[in-house]
């Protein structure tokens, strides 16, 4: 019953626009004082203290950083005219192009509505522009900046290890083979589309000369995330190591090498980092002091004879467990929806078979789908703000991309190989 109360209020208050940081915080004060033990309320500050005191959580800003100034150094042109030289002449190529600059791009950036926000803009209209209707254009770069969370280096994949006590380099590997399948469902289908509905294609002829000549801009981009991932894996740095290593490769690619930051735009970079990184901290110990109110309720154990109860198969489980995830996705930011639930369902999840990599994509894959699927997804929101587009004629179009996705989550549940098996190669699962 207590569960409910607390579940509907954050529902009420949510809908009046409150701040769920504040909401979580107030929810949790208003249960110790009214609970068992009136004096817990004295321990509230120390826990959102020690919700944020997690030593992995200090590569956040680091990769947040690094994200900002490589968005603003002009790297995504650069991605973009290689990439068009690279798949530009295929029909639909530009369309192939928005995604392969989101699954090379977004990877530094790690995040979804970060990606919408640097490339939106400038990707939908040069869709338009050469004859693509403007509602596809939009589906496909929503679509394709999914990908962003799921493809390493991510301080999502940061954020889900310190809750859920997960090996950073395993997951980055895990995230790898989901997150490259979703890229190729995404251009197979708008293969089947473009040749159905006659899309464009680039005319002009093909020169290596020139592909190494864009490939040699584009190559500083690609080379970041080898290198963070090779130095996490191998066991040369740590991913907090790694997260600053980032911020200084990305000062000298774009101060340096590009010379396209001035000190204003790098001010702006660090105080856009410095206020997400509050933002997000401060979110996160209050998510972890809400925890901490789910745990004294047993909701871990209820979750389990839900499903622990009855005959509930591995295959209802996972759509079950993708359901929610996937509304939990929708209504509220997926690192929260991480923090708070993540720890619920994992105990069930293992008991049932599931491997902690192989659970940790498939939330990561539910919760980042969420952010686009009607109605309320953020994603749509962040497309909406940068273009102008009929909403009903973007869903329409974003419907089959979304299809592939929901297909993903449940392969990445029931195929165990789809996320174990390059962090197999190297004795990481």
């Amino acid at each position: 019953m207590t569960l409910i109360i607390i579940f509907t209020a954050m529902i009420l208050l949510v809908l009046a626009g409150l701040p769920i940081a504040f909401i979580m915080l107030v929810l949790s004060g208003v249960y110790f004082l009214t609970g068992p033990v009136p004096g817990f309320i004295t321990l509230l500050p120390t826990k959102i203290f020690e919700g944020m005191d997690v030593i992995i959580l200090t590569a956040i800003p680091f990769f947040l950083l690094a994200g900002d100034i490589m968005g603003k150094s002009g790297m995504a042109d650069r991605l973009m005219d290689f990439a068009n030289e690279l798949i530009g002449r295929v029909r639909g190529g530009l369309a192939h192009v928005n995604v392969m600059v989101s699954l090379l791009f977004a990877g530094l950036t790690g995040v979804a509505v970060g990606d919408i926000a640097a490339l939106g803009k400038l990707e939908v209209n040069g869709m338009e522009r050469a004859g693509y209707p403007r509602p596809f254009a939009a589906a496909v770069t929503v679509s394709s900046a999914l990908i962003g969370p799921i493809i390493p280096p991510s301080g999502m994949i940061i954020l889900y290890c310190a809750i859920m006590d997960v090996s950073v380099g395993g997951m980055f590997l895990a995230a790898i083979v989901p997150g490259v399948l979703m890229a190729l469902g995404d251009m197979l289908l708008i293969s089947t589309v473009a040749k159905k509905r006659n899309f464009p294609k680039v005319d002009s002829p093909f020169s290596l000369v020139v592909l190494l000549s864009k490939g040699r801009h584009a190559v500083l981009a690609v080379a970041l995330p080898v290198i963070l991932i090779g130095g996490i894996v191998g066991g040369i740095v740590t991913p907090t190591e790694a997260a600053a290593v980032a911020v200084i490769y990305a000062l000298i690619v774009a101060v340096f090498i590009y010379r396209t930051m001035t000190l204003k735009s790098l001010w702006r970079s660090f105080a856009n980092a410095s206020f997400e990184s509050a933002r997000l901290m401060f979110m996160i110990g209050a998510a972890l002091t809400m925890s901490w109110v789910f745990a004294l309720e047993d909701m871990p154990g209820k979750f389990a004879v839900l499903f622990g109860g009855s005959d509930t198969s591995l295959l209802v489980l996972l759509l079950t467990i993708n359901v929610m995830f996937l509304v939990l996705g929708m209504i509220m930011e997926p690192s929260l929806a991480l923090i708070l639930f993540g720890p619920i369902v994992a105990p069930v999840a293992y008991a049932a078979g599931l491997d902690p990599l192989q659970l940790g994509v498939m939330l990561l894959v539910n919760v980042t789908v969420g952010l686009a699927t009607p109605p309320v997804g953020n994603a749509l929101f962040a497309i909406a703000s940068v273009v102008t587009v009929d909403m009903s004629k973007l869903i329409k179009e974003l419907l089959p991309f979304l299809a592939i996705k929901f297909v993903m989550m449940v392969l990445i549940g029931t195929l165990p190989f789809i996320t174990l098996a390059v962090p197999g190669l190297f004795g990481l699962n």
